[in-house]
Formats: structure tokens, C-alpha cells, sequence
């Protein structure tokens, strides 16, 4: 089943150019899958706060094939790419706009995790069976495999702040994206952000001491984010890959 929604932007969304920002672009997806998740009698919230278990986020791939602007009419499609695990499953979406024109693009692979013990658990097979899942996706190819580089360029400290913190405990999925940006150079911001891939390692929670490093990578740019040696996500933009066979 692909569920649609129409979606309203904020002032807040939009940079000083009129265009949409891509962590906006990214709430605004987020924001449609749990619309989608509701219709099917599935509370996101309610899962994590009285069963312990939530989708958690492995890794968001997306492509902007057009900047959204304040001028469009914007709708959203997801579905949830038929899974071949109990534990594990995707989700695909496309931002188009008014005329049908595909936007963005994006995937997200989640897996289910017991809040308590921080391991995998298992989704009953009726709750896949209520989103009605799709054979096909968005991406027709896949990319390399996201990985740290040996060696960065720049580096620096990020106080992460109350607001960065969802109900979970943990910085917000989204947050991980402009937590990135700040590291960006302004030429690469002045190009504009085409596509960009978020691996989620180890959350993030309020208190923790973050290092963003990052450099020129692959065409494009990465930022990945440190508590002290731990590597706790990888966020790459405007790659230039070769997609795998």
C-alpha cells in the first residue's frame, strides 16, 4: 500500500534563497511515515514508551533531483519495502510536487531494538502484514558500503543542546544531519546539497562530549561524529559513486 500525504511547510524550513533545507526535507518525511504508521493502527510513540521496543534507524539514503521551494505544491508517498526479516525492514518514500514531478527521493532501514537490553527484537509478522508491503523500491541500484575515512581535514567540538534529544533518550535521527552541516564548507552549501547518505552507529545522548571531523570524500563531503573514540554516525553529501553491480 502506498500511502500519500499533502504536506505544508514551515517558514522555518525554507533557507533565504526560498528552498527547502534538507533536514526539512528529511522531518518531512519522517514526519509522513508515522502519518502512514497511524492509519495503520501502529503508534510509533506508544510502541517505544509502554512495549520498550522501537524502530530504530540503521541509514538513510537520499537524493534531491530538485530543491523543494516555497512556491510548490508538495506531497509525499511512502510504503514499506516488502522484509525478509522480522527485525529488519525499509522504507521508501518520493517528494513530488503539484504536476507529479518527482522531487527527492529517499530509503530508510530500520531494525527493531528493546529499549532495555539494546538488542534486536522481533516484529509479530500481522504488524508487516498491516502496511500492505510493496515489492519495489526507489533506487533501482545500491551504493558502497558508508565507511569512516582514515584521515579528515577539520575537526570540531559540538555542545549538543535539550532540543537534539527526542523521546527515546537520544539525539533525533534528523538533528544527526544538521549536527553535520556545521562542519560543511560554504562552497559545497553554496553548490547545494544534491544527495547525502546518514549511517547511525551509536546514539547520541545529552551530556555526551561530540567531535565533528570531517573532509573531502568521494566526489563530495563527510562528517562523521565522535564521543571520544567511539564513532557514533557518518553523514555524507553529494557523493560521486559508482553504484555496485
Amino acid at each position: 500500500m502506498i500511502f500519500t500525504e499533502t504536506v505544508y511547510p514551515r517558514v522555518e524550513d525554507f533557507d533565504f534563497h526560498g528552498q527547502m533545507t534538507p533536514s526539512a526535507l528529511l522531518k518531512a518525511f519522517e514526519n509522513v511515515s508515522s502519518h502512514h504508521a497511524k492509519q495503520v493502527g501502529i503508534s510509533v510513540m506508544e510502541r517505544s514508551i509502554n512495549n520498550g521496543t522501537a524502530w530504530m534507524l540503521t541509514d538513510w539514503r537520499v537524493e534531491i533531483l530538485r530543491t523543494p521551494t516555497h512556491k510548490d505544491k508538495l506531497l509525499v508517498e511512502t510504503w514499506l519495502f516488502r522484509p525478509n526479516s522480522s527485525s529488519r525492514t525499509s522504507r521508501e518514500l518520493q517528494m513530488k510536487d503539484g504536476a507529479g514531478n518527482i522531487l527527492a527521493r529517499g530509503s530508510g532501514r530500520f531494525a527493531l531494538v528493546d529499549l532495555r537490553t539494546n538488542l534486536v527484537a522481533k516484529a509479530s509478522p500481522e504488524e508487516a502484514e498491516r502496511y500492505q508491503p510493496e515489492q519495489k523500491t526507489v533506487f533501482d541500484n545500491r551504493l558502497p558500503r558508508l565507511r569512516a575515512p582514515s584521515e579528515y581535514s577539520c575537526e570540531m567540538p559540538l555542545a549538543l543542546r535539550r532540543s537534539d534529544i527526542d523521546y527515546n533518550g537520544h539525539v533525533h535521527n534528523t538533528a544527526y544531519l544538521d549536527l553535520a552541516l556545521e562542519l560543511v564548507p560554504d562552497s559545497l552549501l553554496e553548490e547545494g546539497i544534491r544527495s547525502f547518505r546518514i549511517v547511525y552507529r551509536h546514539p547520541l545522548k545529552y551530556g555526551d562530549a561530540v567531535q565533528l571531523r570531517g573532509g573531502r570524500a568521494n566526489g563530495g563531503w563527510v562528517t562523521s561524529l565522535y564521543c571520544g573514540d567511539t564513532l557514533c554516525a557518518i553523514v555524507a553529501l553529494n557523493e560521486n559513486l559508482k553504484p555496485l553491480a
